[in-house]
């Protein structure tokens, strides 16, 4: 009796729970408000199965003529094998200025690869990149293998004449934010 004193906040809750377990259980027990059905249904007939439309077609008792073979034509004469190019590499567009690199990756589409892929390819200044012609942009393109394009999908000249002039304003209209400082 001690403990029923002492703990009855418990014993309540648990008499609460078995109280609510049993209503819970005497509902559940209690036939549901049914609608019996006021017409009753009849079976309906089996279907029969559907016939085919398809005609099989009659074989075939002679063998459709076959033409001749044609002879094989002449085998053109081998064409003589170019001379073996030397894949020298070719020289960048204009010099690097002998001041400090430009920082390429604030272009857009230039990342810290490409910036260093560019730098192994003599390649340092925005003013480089500006002064570019169609030439100078296929021979680039061709050494940046896997970022081959970049140049004109990106418009790379074109920023970098933004960038070369330290327009930051210009640049920032047509490209968008520059990501960080000239």
């Amino acid at each position: 009796m001690t403990w029923l004193q002492e703990n009855w906040i418990v014993a309540l809750i648990v008499l609460i729970v078995v109280v609510a377990l049993v209503w819970w259980l005497a509902a559940r027990r209690q036939p549901r408000d049914v609608v019996p059905p006021t017409v009753e249904a009849k079976p309906a007939k089996p279907l029969e199965p559907a016939k085919p439309d398809i005609v099989a077609a009659e074989p075939a008792f002679k063998k459709a003529p076959v033409a001749a073979p044609t002879p094989p034509p002449p085998a053109p004469e081998p064409a003589p094998a170019p001379a073996p190019q030397t894949e020298a590499p070719p020289p960048p567009a204009a010099a690097a200025p002998a001041g400090q690199a430009d920082n390429l990756q604030l272009l857009k589409g230039v990342g810290p690869k490409l910036a260093k892929l560019l730098g192994d390819l003599g390649v340092t200044s925005f003013e480089q990149i500006a002064g570019w012609s169609d030439a100078d942009i296929a021979a680039i393109d061709a050494r940046l293998g896997n970022f081959s394009g970049r140049i004109a999908r990106d418009n790379w000249v074109d920023q970098a004449g933004y960038l070369a002039r330290r327009d930051k304003a210009g640049f920032e209209a047509r490209y968008g934010a520059l990501g960080g400082e000239l």
